[in-house]
């Protein structure tokens, strides 16, 4: 048995695939398939069930999972360890993103860490905050980067970019016509949101309850999974939205969609890193922690 068995075992129980596992290692599929196949003969029983659309574990699979994952951890901390010696010449991260951070804030600071760090390779994988949250607490991320904070007393959260976030809809809506508007007034018309379990949904509930008020108030026409999706709706006119700036700012430019000035919102939401509180960082997770911390994101909100 050798380490890069485990590493190849853990990102296919990780991806539940060989294809998502082999791109995600920068390997081949077959490299992989052999891995796994060595793996198994060594141990001498099968830890994966290949099926049609996916890849499950066995229950063999599934009680050899969770060490096999401490033992590449701690191979990884122990090469990360070596790389802070060598000054970060080789190393591995890990990051899982919610969808806004994830498209437009994160390709910039990652692509900044690279050219100092050309050794590092990293995984940027996107899916709602709740999923995110997931990810950290099992061990599947090093870093994760959060639209909304979740109560966990298992993670730590760092505050790092100020969001504005602002009501849109199509140009031709019927409250544009209006000169003042309060919350109560979106109440008649349709509203086009995220899923749940997103950030920007969280902070848009957390905007209602201030106003007494929550989404079952709402005229929800339709549920997306995107921040794209959601504008792209705004825009062919199936409702309103509360989304980000920063995601929005395409589509104003274009007249596809305007911002309705809203009395009485407050605008600003945090995005947040998450680590792990009861775990010790790597210094490559450490690293790239202050960078994301301290990075100048041009144009673009506020930084913390």
């Amino acid at each position: 048995m050798n380490i890069k068995q485990l590493q190849v075992f853990v990102a296919v129980a990780r991806e539940k695939s060989f294809t998502r596992a082999a791109n995600s290692l920068y390997m081949t599929q077959p490299a992989v398939s052999w891995q796994i196949k060595s793996l198994e003969e060594e141990l001498e029983t099968l830890l994966l069930e290949r099926r049609d659309r996916y890849v499950a574990l066995t229950q063999a699979g599934k009680e050899f999972l969770p060490y096999a994952a401490s033992m590449v951890n701690t191979w990884e901390q122990s090469l990360a360890v070596i790389g802070e010696l060598k000054g970060f010449q080789r190393g591995y991260l890990n990051i899982a993103s919610s969808t806004l951070p994830g498209e437009y804030l994160l390709p910039q600071a990652i692509g900044g860490f690279r050219k100092k760090y050309p050794g590092i390779k990293i995984l940027l994988s996107i899916q709602d905050t709740g999923e995110v949250v997931e990810k950290v607490l099992s061990d599947k991320a090093h870093l994760g980067v959060a639209g909304a904070k979740v109560a966990s007393e298992d993670l730590e959260f760092y505050p790092f970019y100020q969001d504005e976030l602002v009501f849109i809809a199509d140009p031709g809506h019927l409250l544009l016509q209006c000169q003042e508007l309060g919350l109560e007034d979106l109440l008649h018309y349709p509203f086009v949101l995220r899923e749940q379990g997103s950030g920007t949904r969280m902070a848009f509930e957390g905007q209602l309850m201030l106003h007494g008020l929550a989404l079952t108030d709402l005229k929800v026409s339709m549920e997306l999974g995107s921040t794209r999706a959601v504008i792209s709706g705004v825009e062919a006119g199936l409702g309103l939205s509360l989304v980000s700036r920063l995601a929005v700012e395409q589509s104003l430019a274009l007249g596809k969609a305007v911002i309705l000035p809203v009395k009485g919102l407050c605008a600003q939401r945090e995005l947040f890193l998450a680590v792990r509180h009861s775990q010790k960082l790597s210094p490559l997770t450490c690293l790239m922690k202050n960078w994301l911390l301290d990075f100048p994101f041009r144009g673009m909100g506020t930084h913390r």
